[in-house]
């Protein structure tokens, strides 16, 4: 697979990162030791989950709520991580198609983080979609809908690849 799919800029930022940090084997991937290590302040609240960053004071807000749902947790903590490496300024001040460029670029982030290129040799992408989607599920403790979005990535990313370019 590796031969056969380039990674983008974005999975090779999120790959160098935690490379840096030691953040190496899908054991590794932990909320609160990736937080540690970036200096990041992980906060319950009430509200909905957001991130801000001030003199130098990184901090995630994750609902109350998440505490008890391990899977959408991780996926709302590296969507906010993804807000606050990436982007700056208060989004609620954006125009709307800001807003939703930073949206989505966060969902993209988040398949990144939480499934990051260097550990995708813990797959076996031989086998079928379902097969391959379970198993991401279980090796990166994340939704079903972010391990989809990745392996579509990941497949479309080898299809333009291996596709004749057809210039008018």
């Amino acid at each position: 697979m590796e031969s056969m799919y380039l990674p983008s800029q974005l999975e090779k930022y999120v790959s160098e990162l935690y490379k840096s940090i030691g953040i190496i084997q899908p054991y590794d991937l932990d909320e609160k030791t990736i937080a540690e290590k970036l200096d990041i302040y992980v906060v319950y609240t009430k509200f909905r989950s957001f991130c801000e960053l001030s003199d130098d004071c990184k901090l995630i807000f994750l609902n109350d709520s998440l505490k008890f749902d391990d899977l959408k947790r991780r996926e709302v903590f590296f969507h906010e991580l993804g807000h606050l490496l990436r982007h700056c300024g208060d989004q609620t001040k954006l125009p709307a198609s800001f807003r939703y460029l930073q949206e989505s670029q966060a969902k993209r982030f988040t398949a990144f983080a939480a499934i990051p290129h260097h550990m995708l040799t813990y797959i076996d992408f031989t086998q079928k979609r379902d097969f391959i989607i379970y198993e991401m599920q279980e090796t990166f403790r994340i939704t079903t809908q972010v391990c989809m979005e990745r392996l579509d990535y990941i497949q479309n990313k080898i299809l333009n690849k291996n596709t004749p370019k057809i210039y008018a």
